[in-house]
């Protein structure tokens, strides 16, 4: 028998999250060996030591506990997670990119509307230790996307843009939202609560919002096309597109006014009409996706 075959969810979610840390941990302690290792200890404050950190925390802090969950408590855990072939595939991978981007002006306004958020006066301590670890984080961004080469390129591609997307959408989407679809017997419950988890679990403040709706766009493309391959995908496209402007077109105004938009009443009202658009494609990815023939969910 499974070891967590007939545990209830919140005990699923609870080893989930222990897993997690352990992952963390185990994460942290490897990449300290691996820095005192090369470099006399300044290998990870170079952009290739920040790209391994990162598959290295991504491989244990969440693609890790997710397959080890999965595999203690389903008899068929591949099938459950979605790895599978998607029915009219390409067409739902195109709607799918389309409201990415589609939602992209609306994303962007949230994001200057999010910097402009400031918590109460008795949480001044609070504030400060999270734009601290804001500006921690901007850094180690700034340093993975300076590079020049085509090397520093791929890597990002690579490192930033594949593991990340199929260890998080494994842990996210894959383990996590389902569980808590099954937990509180609402679909519309689990994406909610797994897309304010995901976007928390980055630790930055001043980005939360947009991340929340990316988890949202993610969670409805897996809770309607049931395959787990949709929502990596568009989130692999997500940072690639974001890694492949600033490498090609950084120096750029275009560019640089995409970066840091000023909130203008012309802004706000593409920011509303992207939003009404991307509602409107996610209404017709749902109906696209009900027609097909539906699957029998898989035990967890």
């Amino acid at each position: 028998m499974k070891a967590f075959e007939n545990s209830s969810e919140q005990s699923k979610i609870v080893y989930l999250f222990i897993f997690c840390f352990a992952g963390l941990f185990l994460a942290a302690t490897l990449v300290s060996l691996i820095n005192e290792l090369m470099l006399e200890g300044q290998f990870m404050e170079s952009a290739w030591g920040v790209r391994i950190s990162s598959a290295v925390q991504m491989l244990l802090m969440f693609f890790m506990p997710a397959i080890t969950l999965l595999i203690w408590s389903n008899k068929k855990p591949m099938e459950f997670l979605g790895v599978k072939k998607l029915d009219d595939g390409i067409v739902l991978s195109l709607l799918a990119f389309l409201i990415l981007l589609v939602s992209m002006p609306f994303i962007s306004l949230l994001t200057q509307l999010n910097k402009l958020l400031r918590l109460p006066e008795f949480l001044g301590s609070l504030e400060i230790m999270m734009r601290a670890l804001e500006d921690s984080a901007e850094k180690t961004t700034l340093l993975l996307l300076s590079g020049k080469s085509m090397l520093d390129y791929m890597g990002n591609i690579l490192f930033v843009g594949v593991f990340a997307a199929v260890a998080e959408e494994f842990f996210f989407r894959g383990v996590l939202q389902q569980l808590l679809v099954k937990l509180f017997k609402s679909k519309n419950a689990g994406v909610w609560l797994t897309a304010l988890i995901f976007s928390a679990m980055h630790l930055q403040f001043y980005g939360f919002l947009p991340r929340l709706i990316l988890g949202l766009l993610l969670g409805y493309l897996f809770v309607w096309s049931k395959n787990i391959w949709l929502p990596i995908l568009i989130h692999f496209l997500n940072n690639a597109l974001v890694i492949t402007f600033n490498f090609f077109f950084k120096e750029s105004a275009f560019y640089q006014s995409l970066e840091d938009p000023s909130i203008t009443l012309n802004f706000i009202i593409f920011g509303l009409l992207s939003l009404t658009l991307t509602i409107f494609l996610l209404w017709m990815f749902k109906n696209k996706t009900s027609k097909m023939t539906k699957t029998v969910d898989t035990q967890f």
